[in-house]
């Protein structure tokens, strides 16, 4: 493995520890840096200038930013914890054993064959695929474009890094660890509220840690450092660092994502819930790029990202450096350079000298200034290595230099204001959108207001302190902090692109959109904000278009003859930044994501080698006991229960007593047949629908006796039929007697299916007459069976003799060995689920959501005549005489039988006249299976005016083959009910 100096380390210098250090890898190059260091001001310090390749056209990209405004440097990154598959270089603080990889280029991001559309740049113009690739057909192409897209890939592999969740509430949340958001936070320091200050950053101070700057007497460093202690000391202080505001909410609750680290990495995240009474957003602003001829290309930065990595890294971004700026803080930059020991090659003004503020301080220090001079081109592939300058005459002078920092002013970071729905507004005098209103009880202050002066944007820090004190009665530090510093001078941020080729400006360095291309967008009239960024893709990249929006806006103002105010700007949504789906997830993963849900009976079903699969409970499929292969266990279970008996455990199925004075009335006001008639030990099934008429459920209800009855709904909605049941008692009858109780829990019910099943019933010795005549079906009865309490209900799923027998749930693995062995001379078996749905489709029996859809009301499954019987109101009832409800081309459930093949769920009902694919559909198959008691291929199926098809015979599409099928009844078996009813 390779090794790296570091070539580009200052010798004196910045905040890193330079007493130890930290051995890295990029790329498989062995690296050295120091702590402090982040992964991007260790790359510069060994030189490193390539990073990563843009999306479109794979054009060589660095480092362009220091944090999170950076387009360029995602990577993928391990460290002692976990793995990370896309971060800014910036983000990460370097540890010992990091590994970081370039996301984008292949075989590598130094040789990659996908430059080679750089050849064909003029034909990938913006929207290019919406022309191209639409013929023949997208999904020739859409392959091919989806492996192309993307940052980073996961990893299988379990994190070993903790996440936490934890909510707080707070007088003052202040957003912004930098010097205005401490001077906010020190003013509130004797206020005895309660307040929260975040920063992204590890150590708090922001600019503080890099500007050469002077508050109340001391350096900025300093002065950070002892407010930050002075916090971390004071009780009602919560300091977060490494923490980022990730969203802005209603009543002003916020989202944080704080990193938890140590000398191995990050060791843990923590997802926060912060409710705060009163918001001070210090979150400041981030350079703004220029737009000139070749502006992309490695070694050319932001100029704050110059002066940061300088002043807080001891990182030189370049052995000669030019600056390219419009307005005064660009000097500062090229300033901290040369004293660093960085020559300064030229600083490249497009202003005229009487309005640089510090033009006589760089011309002192024998920098080159070109006045009204704007930068012609650049050369250079992987690395800079010129610039070609003109000025105002129109003379050219080229430049040899390795790096250029650019200011084209400054973005305001106003993304948490608007995620509450505040407009941005453009300011013309600094060229910047900003919050001209703020969210109730929330001050915007220093640069994420527009202010530019660091005196001012305390100022403005210390008045809003000042504001919530006087608001809540309590006293604050009166004095401002005295600034003295020339680091924020004016700023005259005025759009004006330099000469040269459109083609060749790039706007969004990540998704390579050139100024050309907005130039075609507003051609093509593409001239809205919002069509612009998706027809483009402006802004769309990971940076969510920090740098690159305002550039974008005015290049289209300019198109289209508006003021960029006019133009607007795209909507900021959360996150503000990307947050892991794990820690958002916090534990919940694997079976803590959902978790597994078993059946009383769980060890009997194990005992008997089921097959267990997740039907939202853990249930057997099959059972190993009955066959060693899926088919046979399933033939001779469904054998079992024609001819003997079988048993099942249908624990899972819903369960909720209703009771009260006004119980039948309530249930009857969801289910479409009328339950308040229901007369107790009777049970009913029906179906409830939503509002608009279509099924939402099914099950039976019982009437256990006066004002009591238990609704059985089925086992996937169990828990979403009782909140509906509270829902409409607490917001639409809340004066109906009745109360609602989910019990599905509490009882284990065990069903016995089978012409033996009242021979099996009566060897458990129940203390009630068992009977037909004592005991029909759709009948219940509470007693004992082997002395234990039990409630018994003659119900069939089956379309056999069938009892479904609840009993508390502790006693469910005792009475399924009880009936297994008082079975063994009947022939019990255990049944699975594959079978129990198999004998279900054989009687036709409706399967909530495999039989119905999003739009099947009870009108499609032969509920019509119960409909038009029905008395009174039911939910979604009105929506039934609907057009929607009524129309005639409403696919309705049907039977089919097949005459030659084999059916199959999902084959689709060809149209009349069809007999080749592809041609037009009338509907398709719900459930399918071979029926060993009809002896042929069986299935239910939606198809449009079903019920007039009787007998048809029609062809249905299954599995790349076309079966012929007869369109019949949906009881393929006992049709007149003779086995049940025995």
């Amino acid at each position: 493995m390779s090794q790296t100096v570091q070539s580009h380390r200052l010798i004196d210098g910045g905040v890193i520890d330079r007493s130890r250090t930290v051995s890295f890898t990029f790329n498989g190059v062995r690296m050295k840096g120091h702590p402090g260091d982040t992964l991007a001001s260790a790359l510069i310090a060994n030189g490193v200038s390539l990073v990563a390749r843009s999306f479109k056209y794979h054009r060589p990209r660095g480092l362009y930013g220091a944090g999170l405004e950076d387009p360029n440097s995602m990577l993928a990154v391990r460290d002692g914890y976990a793995y990370y598959p896309a971060l800014r270089a910036g983000q990460i603080r370097l540890v010992e054993g990091l590994r970081a990889n370039s996301v984008s280029g292949w075989p590598s991001t130094n040789f990659d064959f996908g430059a080679v559309a750089q050849l064909a740049s003029k034909f990938l113009v913006a929207g290019f695929y919406y022309k191209t690739f639409k013929w023949p057909d997208w999904k020739l192409f859409e392959p091919g474009i989806r492996r192309t897209t993307g940052f980073g890939l996961p990893e299988a592999t379990a994190d070993r890094n903790f996440v936490q969740h934890r909510h707080a509430c707070c007088d003052v949340l202040v957003i912004g660890g930098g010097p205005v958001g401490l001077a906010a936070a020190s003013a509130l320091l004797n206020a005895g509220l309660n307040v929260f200050v975040v920063d992204d950053q590890p150590v708090l101070g922001g600019s503080c840690l890099w500007e050469t700057a002077k508050i109340d007497g001391q350096s900025a460093r300093a002065w950070s450092a002892t407010i930050v202690r002075d916090m971390n000391a004071r009780a009602g202080f919560t300091v977060l660092p490494a923490t980022t505001v990730t969203g802005a909410y209603e009543n002003n609750v916020f989202t944080l994502t704080q990193s938890i680290g140590d000398d191995r990495g990050v060791r843990g995240e923590c997802h926060w819930k912060v409710s705060a009474q009163h918001v001070i957003m210090a979150t400041g602003m981030v350079d703004r790029p220029m737009l000139f001829h070749g502006n992309d290309r490695p070694g050319i930065m932001l100029s704050s990202a110059v002066r940061r990595l300088i002043g807080e890294f001891a990182a030189a971004p370049a052995k000669e450096l030019a600056v390219y700026t419009n307005n005064d803080s660009a000097y500062l930059t090229a300033l901290e350079a040369q004293r660093a020991g960085i020559k300064v090659a030229a600083i490249i003004d497009t202003r005229k000298q009487a309005q640089a503020v510090h033009a006589k301080d760089a011309l002192a220090q024998a920098i080159p200034c070109f006045f009204e001079s704007q930068i012609e081109k650049t050369s250079g592939y992987k690395r800079l290595s010129s610039v070609t300058i003109r000025d105002v005459g129109r003379k050219s002078r080229t430049l040899r230099c390795d790096g250029l920092a650019v200011s084209g002013g400054w973005t305001p970071l106003i993304h948490l204001a608007a995620h509450r729905g505040v407009k941005p507004v453009y300011d013309y005098e600094n060229g910047t959108f900003v919050c001209r209103d703020a969210p109730p009880n929330w001050f915007i202050v220093g640069g994420a207001n527009g202010t530019v002066d660091l005196d001012h944007s305390i100022d403005e820090a210390v008045k809003a302190s000042a504001a919530i004190a006087a608001e809540r009665k309590v006293s604050v530090r009166a004095s401002v902090p005295g600034v003295v510093s020339r680091t924020f001078g004016s700023v005259t941020a005025v759009f004006k692109p330099s000469c040269g080729s459109a083609s060749k400006m790039w706007v969004d360095l990540q998704n390579d959109v050139k100024v050309s291309d907005v130039e075609l967008a507003a051609r093509e009239n593409y001239v809205s904000v919002e069509h612009l960024k998706r027809y483009t893709t402006l802004g769309m990249g990971t940076d969510q278009g920090r740098t690159s929006n305002v550039n974008g806006l005015a290049v289209m103002a300019a198109m289209t003859s508006r003021e960029i105010g006019a133009v607007g700007t795209t909507t900021f949504r959360p996150p503000y930044t990307a947050v892991r789906m794990s820690t958002i997830a916090n534990a919940r993963t694997g079976d803590r994501y959902q978790p597994r849900r078993y059946l009383p009976a769980d060890a009997v079903h194990r005992e008997l080698r089921g097959l267990m699969e997740d039907f939202g409970w853990e249930r057997a499929d099959w059972y190993g006991v009955n066959g060693n292969d899926r088919e046979n266990a399933v033939a001779a279970e469904m054998s079992a229960v024609r001819n003997h008996v079988g048993v099942f455990d249908g624990s899972s199925l819903g369960k909720i007593e209703v009771t009260g004075p006004d119980a039948g009335e309530f249930l009857a006001k969801f289910y479409v047949s009328n339950i308040a008639t229901l007369k107790p030990g009777r049970i009913r099934y029906s179906v409830m629908l939503r509002e608009d008429g279509v099924i939402f459920d099914d099950g039976v209800v019982t009437c256990i006796g006066e004002n009591h009855f238990l609704a059985g709904p089925s086992s996937g909605n169990a828990e979403a039929v009782a909140a509906w049941f509270e829902r409409w008692r607490q917001t639409e009858w809340p004066n109906m007697r009745v109360a609602i109780s989910p019990v599905t829990s509490n009882w284990a019910s065990i069903a016995i299916a089978g012409p033996q099943a009242r021979e099996l019933l009566r060897k458990l010795e129940p203390d009630f007459d068992i009977s037909h005549e004592a005991f029909p079906h759709m009948d219940f009865r509470e007693g004992k069976l082997c002395g234990v309490a039990a409630r018994v209900a003659r119900i069939s799923y089956t379309g056999e003799l069938q009892y479904e027998i609840s009993v508390q749930a502790r006693f469910a693995a005792a009475l399924m060995r009880v009936i297994l062995d008082q079975g063994k001379q009947l022939g019990v078996r255990p049944i699975g689920m594959e079978a129990w749905l198999r004998l279900r489709l054989e009687k036709g029996y409706l399967h909530l959501g495999s039989d119905t859809n999003g739009r099947t009301t009870p009108l499609d499954v032969g509920m019509a005549s119960i409909v038009s019987k029905r008395k009174g109101d039911f939910i979604g009832k009105r929506s039934l005489i609907l057009p929607f409800a009524t129309s005639h081309e409403r696919e309705q459930l049907v039977g089919l039988t097949a005459v030659d093949g084999k059916l199959r769920v999902g084959g689709r009902v060809m149209a009349n006249g069809h007999e080749s694919v592809p041609c037009p559909t009338v509907g398709y198959v719900t459930s399918a299976c071979e029926s060993p008691s009809v002896g042929k291929s069986v299935g239910l199926a939606l198809i449009e005016q079903g019920y007039q098809r009787d007998g048809e015979t029609v062809s249905v599409y299954c599995n790349g083959e076309i079966v012929r099928c007869k369109i019949c009844s949906p009881t393929f078996y006992d049709p007149s009910n003779e086995r049940l009813q025995a």
